[in-house]
């Protein structure tokens, strides 16, 4: 098939794929200098691609240059006015430069495009901080689940014995921020500003605080597949799962997944027991002994009060769609529901794994999950004429996964002219 002038060549295309991937590789690693060199070979051959201009304002933000990270952020923005990732960005760029009334104008946007986004809601409370307006610095911390910055303040506020005009030590402000990039250390496995990383903010607080340890659940999955929970104080069930429940139990929705795939998963409160049944999958229980764990959201059936919780997800800003993931940790018991028999993959270094997301349940270790964004290797796998993301997991951990269900091929009719015979 013949391209029209101005078409990028397969050979061009490969070849920019090829140094854009290498150049994330550096951001990576922390290779900044292979990656400036990386980068301009892609930006040679694509000037104005958004993921190209992506690196460029994360490599220039990491290197302090302030003016020429909000330049490439801003054009960004241009091209995709709705991103309110984009604009968070901006908002922790201009923040950094000491620009505060544009950051200010910034991070509002932001929450404006997306109420809960919880990045921009962080640094919006860091800014107030800063600027020594601590009553809404503690509103927004709270909303991005910062409790312990949040208790930092409220404590400095009780110890001084000073209202709300009491100014914070500049230190407080957080200057290690990273943006939402495409990067990984060891305390943030996390990257949401290019297509396809996993989403975290910085702050240790939970979404949802852990119970008392004598108020726990008891779980007891029953021989056809079906969960018992003996509930003593709160558990947390999907919504639709529960066959039957005796006592004087509450159902309510949490309002830390709402607007997600999680918003199904309902608190659920006081003395009784539950069963909870998913016709045609069964229930699969995963203790968890102070590890960190990750569940994809819609496989989620019931989860222990008692750990620590926080919604995340994996972006595919390509597509304009997420996949929304729970992250999990402390001591408790999380249960997922499974179509067949659970496989572990083992990841290393040395040993990536890509599936598909349809057949992802959890993972566990120093993951980086991406979604994969090389287009021949999405056309290697299973087709699907759903096509969901397929996650690619770096790193070194374990990832689990269900028996791949039922796949529609796409038909002649669902394929891209250009794969059309005739």
């Amino acid at each position: 098939m013949s391209s029209t002038a101005g078409d990028p060549t397969p050979i061009d295309q490969g070849l920019f794929l090829l140094h854009l991937n290498r150049a994330r590789r550096g951001v990576r690693t922390g290779d900044l200098a292979a990656a400036w060199d990386e980068l301009a070979q892609a930006r040679s051959l694509r000037p104005r691609d958004d993921d190209v201009l992506n690196l460029v304002s994360i490599l220039e933000f990491k290197q302090g240059h302030y003016e020429e990270a909000a330049a490439a952020a801003r054009v960004l923005i241009e091209k995709n006015p709705d991103s309110e990732i984009l604009q968070a960005n901006l908002g922790l760029i201009l923040f950094k430069a000491g620009r505060l009334v544009e950051a200010e104008g910034a991070l509002q946007a932001a929450i404006e495009l997306k109420p809960s986004h919880r990045r921009s809601h962080l640094y919006l409370g860091l800014l107030y901080q800063t600027r020594g307006k601590l009553g809404l610095a503690v509103e927004h911390l709270r909303i991005a689940g910062a409790a312990r910055r949040v208790a930092e303040i409220v404590e400095a506020l009780r110890r001084a014995g000073r209202d709300a005009s009491a100014k914070p030590a500049a230190a407080e402000a957080g200057t290690s921020l990273p943006l939402e990039a495409r990067e990984t250390s060891t305390r943030t496995r996390t990257a949401t500003f290019g297509p396809g990383f996993l989403e975290e903010t910085e702050e240790k607080g939970a979404r949802i605080a852990p119970a008392a340890s004598d108020a726990r659940p008891l779980f007891k999955i029953r021989p056809d597949g079906g969960l018992e929970i003996a509930s003593r104080g709160t558990v947390f069930v999907r919504k639709g799962s529960v066959a039957w429940y005796s006592g004087k139990i509450a159902f309510a929705p949490e309002p830390a997944f709402r607007g997600t795939s999680l918003e199904r998963i309902l608190r659920a409160s006081g003395p009784g027991t539950l069963l909870l049944s998913d016709p045609g999958r069964r229930a699969y229980r995963r203790d968890l002994n102070g590890h960190v764990f990750f569940v994809e959201g819609t496989r989620l059936l019931a989860l222990d009060h008692g750990l620590t919780s926080r919604l995340d997800a994996i972006h595919d800003f390509r597509r304009s769609r997420r996949l929304d993931v729970l992250k999990v940790q402390g001591h408790g018991s999380v249960v997922f529901s499974v179509g067949g028999p659970v496989a572990a993959h083992e990841v290393s270094p040395g040993l990536p794994l890509s599936i598909s997301s349809r057949d992802l349940v959890a993972w566990s270790g120093e993951l980086v999950a991406s979604v994969l964004d090389d287009q021949f290797l999405e056309e290697v796998m299973q087709p699907d004429v759903a096509n969901p993301p397929k996650i690619r997991f770096e790193g070194e951990g374990t990832v689990l996964t269900e028996p791949p269900r039922p796949r529609r091929r796409a038909s002649d009719a669902d394929r891209p002219t250009d794969q059309r015979r005739g």
